[in-house]
């Protein structure tokens, strides 16, 4: 049997590269990963077939082939010009850690690259977005530099980085990110929201709702923000606020220090400051309104 590709083995720091060239037309030709890769092609193209679908991976596209499932590919070199696939397979625990130490140092003008926004779930994932071909392509010319000696681990966990970084903006977060442990977050959180739309008007702690959440008390309020886009104790506040609107509203006989203290407020002061400043008026401009 012919062989169809050489392949060109890279070690570099978390992870390992892998060339893929030929010279060689082929037809259905099947590949299948049991874990997540990033591949780019380098020169040429393929293509990708599937039970679903078929699409062309040209040149600078970045392709992360769904797990556990068997593809099928097409390859058509130029002459003189073989077809050159880049596969690199990264370490599980670093893709989590190199995620974590990004929401650890998280800060709110970052919210435009979308990392904090919930990814849509997708088994494969394709762009030929810029920054994420020249990362790749940055990660593969340093492994391959010569003159590199000496300095080449740091410089590649620079580039390797920096890779996941950009990935992390994408929907290919989904497929790299453990799923089950992504999903444990979220039901974690969940349980958190069911919890304080429960008891909102009685006191609720930091220590119980961590509890409830299963993380510690500083990681539930780094995660609860990402995802709320405020802290569990704003989120109390705002429910506050809106049981004390609607009493405000449909029972305008009761007094808005009873209403204060209905709504799970300690102090009326309080109240009215917080009211006043979710609302834009106080409660008893609310009332009278």
């Amino acid at each position: 049997m012919e062989k169809i590709e050489e392949r060109t083995v890279f070690s570099i720091p978390f992870g390992e590269l892998n060339v893929f060239e030929t010279n060689v037309v082929c037809h259905d030709f099947p590949f299948f990963f049991e874990k997540p890769v990033i591949t780019l092609m380098l020169s040429g193209n393929k293509i990708i077939r599937s039970e679903e679908e078929t699409f062309e991976f040209n040149e600078r596209s970045v392709f992360i082939p769904p797990c556990n499932k068997e593809l099928s590919i097409d390859i058509h070199p130029v002459f003189r010009e073989p077809t050159k696939c880049l596969v690199l397979d990264i370490e599980q625990e670093y893709i989590d850690s190199v995620f974590s130490e990004v929401i650890e140092n998280w800060h709110p003008d970052w919210d435009r690259t979308g990392i904090m926004m919930k990814e849509n779930a997708v088994k494969k994932f394709v762009s030929s977005d810029e920054s994420l071909w020249r990362s790749l392509t940055n990660l593969y010319n340093r492994r391959i530099d010569g003159s590199m000696y000496g300095t080449s681990d740091f410089l590649l966990s620079l580039s390797l980085k920096e890779l996941i970084y950009e990935l992390m903006k994408t929907n290919a977060k989904h497929i790299l990110l453990h799923t089950d442990k992504a999903e444990n977050m979220q039901n974690g959180l969940q349980e958190v929201v069911h919890f304080i739309k429960q008891n909102y008007r009685e006191p609720i702690t930091i220590k119980k709702l961590a509890t409830v959440a299963g993380m510690s008390e500083a990681n539930l309020f780094k995660k609860f923000k990402h995802s709320y886009n405020c802290t569990p104790v704003e989120y109390i506040i705002q429910l506050r606020i809106e049981h004390a609107k609607q009493l405000l509203i449909s029972n305008p006989e009761i007094g808005i220090k009873n209403i204060c203290f209905e709504s799970g407020f300690n102090t009326l002061e309080y109240f009215y400051r917080k009211f006043t400043q979710i609302t834009g008026k106080s409660p008893k401009k609310f009332k009278i309104n």
